[in-house]
């Protein structure tokens, strides 16, 4: 630093980083010599009748000239620049006798060649104030510019920095219209540039795959030769030659351009102006961009659509409830009765002919869908203009749109004759159920006398068959009474009495009732007890779904194991779970869980009985009751299953 200061280091100026980026923007630095600048170098010698002038830029350790008369060096240290000391002001920079100034005296290019006495530079400030370099004269005997020689050099360095922004300017615009080459080389679609008239200029290879036609072959003509002649309204419009491009806009829409072969071919037209930087519109950007595969892929869809059974389509939920099919396949005519292009943008037509008692469900499932954005799936009946009642299934995935509409993609299909036969079957087993249920009444009633030895000892050699016998009389009952509970709920015939009852002797009576049933499988049951709260449920419902989980829970529980019964109060709710500690559920099962008849082990071989209806029943009931029925794995191994109960307040009667 004190050394620096002893040679008259030049100060640094404080916007350095910004500066320098700046001289870098310009890509001046090491660029060959350009006649350009040496006129003016040339012209500042002439007129400040110096020997020496220079356009000299200050780098970060150099200063270098990218124009020099009477110079041979092309550049030297900034630490002994005299255009390191003018860039640091606005003005010229004057050195009237560099052996009298402190600053210079010691300088090697004053103490030695080329001998510099006299230096008079101005600064080279770009547009945003930015001092690049100076343009400076040099004498070698000490001497002072005169007015005319001072304003003289201040225009000149005007014009320096002029050339370089038009030199930057004229850089850019190479690099555009090369980009611009490129782009319009290789992009795919059809691009063509007009002049005002609509005589095309420029054309994009693009053109060839889409209308046949050669880029050179286009050159030279009007653009209405590839537009049909109902749409040479799209063409430029000579009359808007001198509107300003500030105020044009572009335009586009859907029409067909003209092969060359003379097809027809589907295009978006894309028609903007072009002009530069606000001033007089020189032309126009035309872009045809190909719609034949839209065209295509319609006509797959379409044919698609027409074997699949149903209908496919979109359905669209705008937030101001307006709804509508923007798509529809032909099957539309079968569900619905109704042409597609009747619900194509109102679908009130399909609203008005559901049945009155399941346009509520409908609509209900279809708002839930919207504001979880989950996958909709409803049955419910229709009423067909020639069919009458039917009965559909509807199944759809919902997708949200930048418009804050809702729009699903989905299948309807008739279950009509799937309904039928479902009711048939129920009806069946009704029946069936009914006739065996009095006659096995009477069989299992008659082994359990026997077996009871009310008509005396049963010899030896009978005993394990007619146990055996009374086992699967049992089970056989047990099953015609489930499905007669399922066929009463799902008649809707099954009663309940809903009653107010204290949980915590309700289920302190279910864990006792159950003890027997856990000796036999030397299973224990734990209820903590405790809960002070009252809930509104049918008693004899409530106790068959909480023996159902009981009984399955110690029914699959290994021998020494506990069961733990528990309940909780969570909000408005009361939770009842039943916890064991058995296999659990298989993953690949869960989602059957509830339904009919479904069991994890369906084989005949398994070694736990059941009729696969206990939980599909029960789950039937909790609903009836306001409640809910579910099931989580223990992650220590083992399930849970529990039901949710509406809890009263303390002050709450019947």
């Amino acid at each position: 630093m004190t050394k620096r200061k002893s040679q008259g280091f030049p100060p640094i100026p404080s916007n350095e980083s910004r500066r320098l980026a700046a001289l870098l923007r310009f890509e001046l630095l090491d660029t060959p010599a350009e006649a350009m600048f040496d006129n003016i170098t040339a012209m500042a010698a002439q007129l400040c009748e110096t020997p020496i002038a220079l356009i000299s830029l200050v780098d970060a350790e150099r200063q270098w000239f990218k124009s020099r008369q009477g110079l041979d060096a092309s550049e030297t240290p900034r630490e002994l620049a005299f255009c390191a000391h003018a860039i640091n002001g606005e003005s010229l920079f004057e050195v009237e006798n560099a052996l009298l100034d402190p600053r210079f005296r010691d300088n090697p290019l004053v103490t030695g060649a080329p001998d510099i006495r006299f230096y008079a530079g101005m600064p080279l400030a770009d547009s945003e104030g930015h001092n690049l370099g100076t343009l400076c004269v040099i004498d070698r005997q000490p001497r002072q510019l005169n007015v005319q020689q001072k304003g003289a050099l201040k225009l000149l360095a005007q014009q320096a920095i002029n050339l370089f922004e038009l030199r930057l300017q004229a850089r850019q615009q190479r690099e555009q219209a090369a980009l611009h080459k490129a782009i319009l080389s290789s992009v795919g679609t059809a691009v063509l540039i007009t002049d005002m008239e609509g005589v095309i200029r420029q054309v994009s290879p693009g053109v060839l795959p889409l209308l046949g036609y050669e880029v050179d072959d286009l050159i030279g003509q009007s653009l209405g030769l590839v537009l049909p002649d109902e749409d040479r309204q799209l063409q430029p419009d000579p009359a808007r030659a001198s509107i300003n491009c500030g105020s044009e806009q572009a335009s586009q829409r859907e029409t067909s351009a003209r092969h060359r072969k003379g097809q027809r071919i589907p295009v978006l037209f894309s028609l903007a102006p072009v002009a530069i930087d606000g001033s007089q519109q020189m032309g126009y950007l035309c872009v045809l961009n190909d719609l034949s595969y839209r065209e295509e892929a319609l006509q797959r869809l379409q044919h698609i659509a027409e074997q699949l059974p149903g209908v496919v389509y979109q359905f669209q939920l705008h937030s101001d409830g307006r709804s509508c099919f923007p798509y529809a396949s032909e099957g539309l005519r079968d569900v619905y009765g109704l042409q597609p292009e009747d619900v194509q943008k109102d679908a009130s037509l399909v609203f008005a002919r559901i049945y009155p008692d399941d346009l509520a469900a409908v609509t209900a499932s279809i708002q839930a869908s919207a504001e979880n954005l989950s996958v909709w799936h409803q049955e419910y009946r229709f009423l067909h203009p020639t069919k009458g009642p039917i009965w559909l299934e509807g199944r759809a995935t919902p997708q949200r749109r930048s418009d804050d509409s809702i729009l699903w993609h989905g299948f309807i299909t008739d279950i009509t004759q799937r309904k039928h036969l479902e009711q048939m079957k129920s009806e069946f087993v009704s029946t069936v159920s009914h006739e065996l249920r009095t006659p096995l009444t009477s069989i299992a009633g008659s082994l359990a006398l026997i077996n009871g030895e009310a008509l005396g000892p049963v010899p030896d050699a009978m005993r394990e068959m007619l146990l055996i016998a009374q086992s699967n009389s049992q089970r056989l009952r047990q099953l015609i009474d489930d499905l007669l509970d399922m066929d009463k709920l799902l008649a809707g015939k099954m009663s309940f009495v809903p009653q107010r009852l204290d949980l915590d002797s309700f289920l302190t009576d279910c864990a006792t009732s159950h003890q027997g049933f856990a000796r036999q499988h030397d299973v224990q049951i734990d209820y903590a007890g405790g809960i002070v709260t009252s809930v509104m449920a049918d008693p004899v419902r409530l106790q068959q779904v909480l023996s159902n989980l009981l009984s399955n829970a110690l029914k699959f529980s290994p021998a020494g194991s506990r069961v733990l019964l528990s309940a909780q109060a969570l909000g408005g709710h009361v939770r009842v779970s039943v916890a064991d500690q058995g296999p659990g559920v298989p993953a690949d099962f869960v989602d059957r869980l509830f339904e009919k008849f479904s069991q994890a082990d369906a084989s005949d071989r398994r070694q736990k009985g059941g009729t696969g209806l206990g939980l599909a029943i029960s789950k039937e009931l909790m609903e009836r009751m306001g409640g809910a029925i579910g099931f989580h794995p223990r992650p220590e191994g083992g399930a849970v299953f529990w039901i949710d109960l509406p809890a009263l307040l303390q002050d709450e009667t019947l």
